[in-house]
């Protein structure tokens, strides 16, 4: 198969769900890096804003086969990039069937369509550290036996293994970046986003514990792992952990409070979420040392940054 980091005059990139919180960091990245990015998922984009995420063209519909050959017309993509699908875990308690849909309905498409193609394209799939559950205190390696506790984990474990699969019995290129706490500027959903929104109003209770301990990765590093895993040398089939640095919701929301100049400080119910581990920590070697991938922005830094977007932009 070719390897898309050499031939540049078939240097085309299809991303799924190109206009989501990570979908949109990976087009511009790639967009930097020489390709022709295409995109498809959900999303009223017009063409200024279009152009401004690195896309050369762009489809709002469902990702199904028909959306997918309709979007690549006569491209041909040598890398296709899945960030599309569900992004909560309590949606897929309240809502299963549009969760598996989004996630493995459209894993199915995406790999359809680059077996089907002359030359298949490498497709990389945004995962997600839900697929492990509650592995009790320690940084959970890449060869951990997957135990969702929630449908949404369940959901992103049936995608993988599609995915592995198709690389198995068809000879694709996939590879699985399990993504653990993303956050940034742009996101306007999830713990972050609802605590600045509630730090605004002087409220700020939250559910859980606070001593919920997970990985957290800023979303421009998520997406250039996302890339650099699409480039890297290498046939068949490989996972990688995407997560940097490891701190708990209380140490996460007073570090945001005080980003945002707030004088709060997080209040805690004592309750615990159905499906929510404890603790849900990467190891981070494998992506170190097989890609020489390093994660460039810190937590301090990055929630500082998202805190001045929200005063910004956020609330617009």
């Amino acid at each position: 198969m070719s390897d898309p980091t050499v031939q540049s005059d078939r240097r085309t990139a299809l991303v799924l769900g190109a206009a989501g919180f990570v979908g949109r960091h990976v087009c511009r990245q790639l967009a930097a890096k020489g390709f022709s990015v295409l995109g498809l998922g959900h999303g009223q984009w017009n063409t200024e804003e279009r152009q401004q995420h690195g896309l050369i063209s762009w489809l709002d519909a469902d990702i199904t086969p028909a959306t997918i050959q309709s979007i690549c017309a006569d491209q041909q993509p040598v890398l296709v990039v899945h960030c599309a699908g569900s992004g909560a875990v309590s949606h897929s308690f309240s809502a299963p069937a549009t969760d598996f849909s989004r996630s493995v309905d459209t894993t199915l498409a995406m790999l359809e369509f680059a077996r089907l193609r002359p030359t298949p394209p490498r497709v990389v799939l945004a995962s997600s550290a839900a697929v492990y559950g509650d592995q009790d205190d320690r940084d959970i390696p890449e060869d951990t036996p997957v135990a969702p506790i929630s449908p949404y984990g369940y959901h992103k474990a049936m995608a993988e293994m599609l995915c592995e699969s198709y690389s198995r019995f068809f000879g694709l290129e996939t590879r699985i970046v399990r993504l653990f706490s993303v956050y940034g500027e742009g996101l306007r959903k999830q713990l972050l986003w609802d605590a600045l929104n509630k730090f605004q109003h002087g409220t700020p209770s939250f559910f859980g514990t606070g001593e919920e301990l997970r990985d957290w990765i800023h979303v421009d590093d998520a997406a250039r792992l996302l890339c650099t895993a699409a480039l890297a040398h290498g046939a068949g089939h490989a996972i990688y952990n995407g997560g940097h640095v490891r701190a708990n919701t209380r140490e996460v929301l007073t570090l945001l409070a005080e980003a945002g100049n707030t004088g709060l400080q997080p209040i805690f119910s004592g309750e615990a979420h159905p499906g929510n581990p404890r603790r849900l920590t990467a190891s981070h070697e494998r992506a170190a040392v097989i890609l020489g991938f390093q994660p460039c922005i810190d937590l301090q830094q990055g929630l500082q940054r998202y805190a001045n977007w929200f005063k910004t932009e956020g609330h617009l």
